[in-house]
């Protein structure tokens, strides 16, 4: 008797050990799911009331709001109180993306100037009032980093989020021993073996779906909820360590689009050939040679995200940037052409920046050659688009460029009509989808513009007889010239001049 006395005394204290065990991680688990569960209860019900929930990415508003935080953001924003606080707005640059940035002022326009925190400047584009989803209302520190892990498919720490959390549901699966059932509240009664009626008796739900269903539930939200981002263009220190955030580079922004043709203008001394960016060989030739007296090189360029940054400036009637192959191209339907261009403030001759034309080199009446789908100033210092259909169809800026500051222009075709752009902001549109059929060659620099002086504005008018040949040389400086054969989007064509 004392021997079975001794090993039913071990059994049970091995049994009540295993059992206090079990009552620990069970208890933890409870601890740790019901934390998830009130973290995603705090985050979605104020979606009841419009606000709307937003899962930090970057790091762009350290040390007051970092990548894995959520801010709950309300609708209703009364723009004129909210200087100095955080708000939610569409992207400028990327319409699909959402910013999460603090307002610092509002310009004389009305449009608002936007802050990272950590970032050394302001925002580069400002913020239509419109495109404000709300004000940051409410913080909720690291709920948002499963969904970080998710989209940078950093799935070392996501997976190990996902095996503590099974590992929770399990100890809580675990963690009783059925003894009977409470008529009042439909539980599974668990105690210890030994202790039936001790302090360490307790209850546990015997309804395990409801953490597996808030584990779906978390992992749906990672899944799908809404992410808020920013742009860095350097690196930023905080006191314990540093991270790298990629810098946006206009020259690489191109190339991701496709370019057809993408004259850089970097080029030095005397070259003779303007080098094709694309990679698809299709390069320029400085005419009638690269002399220094017919081109200034190493002029400051347009961009500041440019290594080198270089241009050229143009110095006389007989410059010009021609297509060096000989062979024709056919002339297409959708496309996009863009420059960049600076005129000193005195500068009144116009002349073209960048178009299609037959022939290669000089210039010819319409009876032998053709020119249209070009950028060009007139003597007042405007934008003009323009594209032959039975007729000059053109769209202007309206305004004057010729301001000794370097200017994007980007002029586009395509099935939803012609649009012009300067600087990143569409100025002018119409729904001509056709332009000349004739075959020709890319130049910048230069070429006709006999006919084209209807609406032309200031001295040197091309006038409207189309029989003569009138040159428009562009006596500026011009960097960056790109053709495309596909349209680009307003949203595609903020974001290049942004990244400059």
């Amino acid at each position: 008797m004392t021997a079975l006395t001794i090993l039913t005394s071990s059994r049970t204290g091995a049994a009540q050990s295993y059992s206090r065990l079990r009552l620990t991680a069970g208890l933890v688990g409870r601890a740790w799911i019901w934390f998830l569960v009130a973290c995603f209860v705090i985050g979605m019900l104020p979606i009841l009331f419009g606000w709307t929930p937003l899962v930090i990415t970057t790091g762009s508003m350290e040390p007051g709001i970092g990548a894995g935080d959520v801010v709950l953001v309300s609708p209703n924003v009364d723009i004129e109180t909210s200087v100095g606080r955080v708000i939610a707005f569409e992207d400028p640059a990327r319409g699909d993306h959402v910013l999460t940035h603090r307002l610092v002022s509002i310009g004389p326009d009305g449009t608002l100037i936007t802050k990272g925190d950590a970032n050394p400047t302001n925002d580069s584009l400002p913020v239509a009032p419109d495109a404000v989803i709300g004000q940051g209302r409410l913080l909720i520190r690291g709920i948002g980093l499963p969904v970080l892990w998710m989209r940078t498919r950093d799935w070392a720490p996501l997976l190990a989020h996902l095996v503590l959390l099974v590992a929770a549901v399990v100890a809580v699966v675990y963690d009783y021993e059925p003894v009977g059932r409470s008529p009042s509240w439909g539980r599974m009664v668990h105690r210890l073996p030994g202790d039936a009626d001790g302090p360490l008796a307790h209850r546990a739900p015997s309804m395990t779906i409801l953490f597996v269903a808030a584990a779906t539930a978390l992992g749906t939200w990672a899944d799908r909820a809404p992410a808020s981002s920013a742009a860095f263009s350097a690196s930023t220190p905080n006191t314990n360590d540093s991270w790298t955030i990629p810098n946006w580079s206009y020259a690489g922004e191109v190339g991701n689009l496709g370019p057809y043709l993408y004259w850089k203008l970097d080029e030095t001394s005397t070259a003779t050939t303007a080098s094709d960016a694309s990679g698809n060989g299709r390069t320029g030739t400085y005419t009638p040679n690269g002399a220094s007296t017919n081109f200034t090189r190493l002029s400051n360029g347009a961009l500041v995200t440019d290594t080198p940054d270089r241009a050229v400036t143009l110095l006389n009637a007989t410059a010009c940037i021609n297509t060096t192959s000989t062979t024709a191209i056919a002339a297409p339907q959708v496309f996009t052409v863009i420059a960049w261009f600076r005129a000193p403030s005195t500068y009144s001759g116009g002349g073209k920046l960048v178009g299609f034309e037959r022939p290669r080199t000089g210039v010819q009446a319409p009876t032998n050659g053709a020119y249209d789908r070009h950028l060009y100033m007139d003597g007042q210092g405007r934008i003009w688009f323009g594209v032959y259909n039975n007729g000059d169809v053109v769209l202007s800026s309206g305004t004057g460029f010729n301001d000794n500051a370097w200017h994007m222009a980007v002029g586009t075709q395509a099935s939803t009509g012609m649009r012009l752009y300067v600087d990143g902001v569409q100025v002018g549109s119409n729904s001509n989808t056709v332009a000349e059929t004739q075959n020709g060659w890319w130049r910048a620099g230069c070429g006709n513009l006999s006919g084209w002086g209807a609406q032309w504005g200031g001295p040197n008018n091309p006038g409207t007889d189309s029989t003569t040949t009138q040159n428009r040389p562009f006596v500026g400086s011009l960097d960056e010239v790109a053709v495309f054969t596909t349209a680009l989007t307003a949203q595609q064509v903020a974001f290049l001049y942004w990244t400059r």
